[in-house]
């Protein structure tokens, strides 16, 4: 096994510093390389961060220095970049959502499993001290039996967001608007924390900006374990307010605003304060670059301990398609006007 794992990032867009933060940090990691069809992006970005530029994506998936790939494109080229990266026998990171479509979805996880390559979907929230806190008292059952967990995600994205980047805001490469780009962050740790999903009734509609997807969505959850819940999300709410996430049980209320334990009401349980304070700077509710790359660095890390292990990665291929099948339900539920149930 090397002794550090070569990455090479696809795409020099905004999310592409986390990931370059994230690996040149990593001292069991290394920058190989970049590749992005805008030359000049890739000429950007190299001047921060100094690795080689790839001429095209095949070119990289031939080094044989690159381990593993980060794709960091527009969300409906995720999967089939994936798919040509396990082709090639690298190992994957991917952004969320890492496929917009039943079908990618499908594509990416067959594709990978037969080529035995590893897959970390960005799921960088999971990470947080506080989501572990109330994780591990949910499942010790302090706060008894699940009776509702929400989410509330009334974000902002001005009109010059969307105009920014010709793909943003269409079904085609963007795959949805304020549930599947912005809201699937919160999707995913709402799901993780309480349990699997077994029905969603969804309303989304577009109502602030001229855009193909949503900028507007309310979904009523229903998990496996009983619980009912409430999914909310928006990119039109000026001038855009901090994600919060609210679950109760029969022993009591926790309530997380961003990263943030805000309130612990639960009988018999002292609020745990080192675990309340957050990384401070979340400010993604309004600012699509408003997070810390911190968490991404843990993530990255997991992702190498996990291909110098020979482990699935924390958040791997089947946990990072959960939030992406709610969300397609909820788009269904939509269309049909029906409630939709999760297989």
């Amino acid at each position: 096994m090397k002794e550090k794992i070569g990455f090479g990032i696809v795409g020099c867009g905004t999310i592409s510093k986390w990931h370059a933060v994230a690996v040149t940090s990593n001292e069991e990691a290394k920058l190989v390389g970049v590749t992005d069809r805008n030359s000049e992006s890739a000429g950007r970005f190299v001047k921060n961060y100094p690795c080689r530029i790839f001429s095209s994506y095949e070119e990289m998936l031939d080094c044989d220095e690159i381990d593993a790939v980060c794709l960091c494109t527009p969300s409906g080229l995720h999967a089939p970049l994936a798919v040509q990266a396990a082709k090639a026998k690298k190992h994957i990171v991917v952004e969320k959502p890492m496929a917009i479509t039943k079908q990618q979805l499908n594509d990416m996880i067959t594709a990978c499993e037969e080529n035995h390559v590893k897959v970390c979907v960005i799921s960088q929230l999971r990470f947080t001290p506080s989501m572990q806190t109330v994780k591990k008292a949910i499942e010790d059952g302090v706060l008894g039996k699940i009776i509702l967990a929400d989410v509330y995600m009334k974000y902002y994205r001005s009109p010059e967001y969307y105009a920014s980047g010709s793909w943003r805001g269409t079904w085609e490469l963007d795959g949805g608007g304020a549930l599947m780009n912005q809201g699937i962050h919160g999707i995913d740790v709402l799901q993780y924390l309480v349990g699997p999903v077994k029905s969603v009734f969804g309303i989304t509609k577009t109502l602030a900006r001229n855009i193909e997807v949503e900028d507007t969505a309310n979904v009523l959850v229903e998990y496996e374990n009983g619980a009912i819940g409430t999914i909310q999300g928006t990119t039109s709410v000026n001038p855009g307010y901090p994600r919060v996430i609210e679950i109760s049980g029969t022993n009591g209320t926790v309530v997380l605003k961003e990263d943030v334990i805000i309130r612990w009401d639960v009988e018999g349980s002292d609020f745990p304060v080192e675990k309340a304070i957050g990384m401070g700077e979340q400010k993604s509710f309004n600012d699509p670059a408003g997070f810390t790359t911190e968490y991404h660095r843990l993530q990255i890390a997991d992702m190498v301990h996990a291909i110098k292990e020979n482990r699935r990665p924390l958040i791997d291929m089947y946990e990072g398609r959960r939030p992406v099948d709610i969300i397609l339900a909820a788009y269904e539920s939509n269309r049909t006007g029906k409630k939709i149930e999760l297989s």
